[in-house]
């Protein structure tokens, strides 16, 4: 079994040499790993990948650079010993394979390809380098199934147990069907004005209360100019403002809210139904779950089978 060696880590990102006419960039070795070498200068552009991208604007103290350092070399490690990996065993991955895994995300986010051209513009990637990112995903996959798959074992009694212990994630929030009246102000209105529009909706909402039907009155009061409204659609009831939350509580279905003052003026809220939250039956989420606990599982064992890699490697970390 090879050893890992490492030597003190330095600071220095990069070295430049003075020069009497130019400044030139000087890359030193980083890390051997078996007949493959990282350079500084490689590190130090999965620096700046780490800042413009996972980091997104946020500070690190200088003090910590260090250690950050030493994190992306030993990320920079595996992903050459899975490289090495993927060499020794021949996989591969073809163009239509790509093509297929293209079409998926177009498919599962609702893309066309102008529109993911331009989702990838906006994070600073071409398309062509966004085929060979997938194209190392894919690889990658293929290199856990052929050494971790076969020893990833979830059974009925993990997933049974992974439900119950995360109930909350799979119960369905309570949604609300709701109807308005809304008796708008007029602009500018003073206060002899915004009584007036309150009284209208206050009588209203007494007509509503004592039976009289939603859909004749809105037509009604439509028809004189007085009011305007109908049918909102669903909401979950996070969704909906502070003031309509309030004017809504204890109400149940087929109850009127009383009149909530806003800037376009007075609302009447009609419970048109409410869906309270309940949990997702087990057997609609069993394939579900069975998937989250084979990737934790996939992710864990190919962590395992990396540490072994390692030990098995020859690795002379140099900064």
């Amino acid at each position: 079994m090879r050893t890992l060696k490492r030597t003190l880590p330095i600071f220095l990102l990069l070295l430049l040499v003075a020069g009497p006419v130019h400044a030139e960039l000087v890359s030193k070795i980083a890390a051997i790993v078996n007949d493959d070498i990282i350079t500084t200068h490689q590190l130090d552009l999965k620096l700046a990948e780490y800042f413009a991208t996972e980091a997104r604007g946020r500070k690190i103290p200088p003090q910590q650079i260090a250690a950050l350092r030493e994190k992306l070399l030993d990320r920079m490690i595996d992903q050459v010993l899975v490289k090495q990996q993927i060499k020794t065993l021949g996989l591969t991955v073809s163009d239509a394979e790509i093509d297929q895994a293209i079409a998926d995300v177009q498919r599962k986010n609702k893309l066309t390809r102008e529109q993911l051209g331009k989702a990838l513009e906006v994070q600073g990637m071409s398309y062509d380098a966004y085929r060979e990112k997938l194209r190392a995903q894919l690889l990658q996959y293929k290199l856990i199934g052929r050494q971790v798959q076969s020893k990833i074992d979830v059974t009925d009694t993990d997933i049974r147990l992974y439900f119950r212990t995360h109930i909350d994630d799979y119960r369905e929030p309570p949604f609300v069907k709701l109807a308005n009246l809304l008796f708008p102000l007029p602009q500018h209105a003073d206060d002899a004005q915004i009584a007036e529009v309150r009284q209208r909706a206050a009588q209203a909402l007494a007509r509503l209360r004592a039976g009289e039907d939603f859909s004749a009155l809105l037509k009604e009061l439509e028809s004189s100019g007085q009011a305007q409204g109908g049918e909102m659609g669903r909401f979950k009831e996070g969704e909906l403002s502070g003031a309509i939350r309030e004017a809504l509580v204890g109400l149940k279905t087929g109850d009127y809210s009383s009149p909530v003052q806003t800037l376009a003026g007075f609302l009447i809220f009609k419970v048109v139904d409410r869906t309270p939250g309940h949990i997702r039956n087990f057997d609609q989420v069993k394939a579900e779950i069975k998937q989250t606990l084979v990737d934790e599982d996939r992710e864990r064992q190919f962590k395992k089978w990396t540490t072994t890699l390692k030990k098995d490697s020859y690795i002379d970390v140099r900064i």
